[in-house]
């Protein structure tokens, strides 16, 4: 089974350099991306927009402690 772009995609999220999924809005592909990010947290994981090409990479987070 392979991973086609969605219809209406404008950004592509990708784990070393393997795309992982497709999303229509950043701010959706920003959080899919900490996701994979929190999973993956030694791998390289990029936000791509398509229209434009620019690429960012997410930085790991750590989650805050509840108080």
């Amino acid at each position: 089974m392979s991973l086609g772009k969605t219809l209406g995609a404008q950004f592509e999220i990708s784990v070393d350099g393997k795309p992982r999924s497709y999303r229509d809005r950043k701010a959706v592909a920003m959080e899919a991306a900490e996701y994979l990010k929190r999973k993956h947290p030694h791998s390289e994981v990029v936000v791509k927009d398509l229209a434009s090409g620019k690429e960012t990479v997410v930085a790991y987070k750590t989650e805050a402690a509840p108080r």
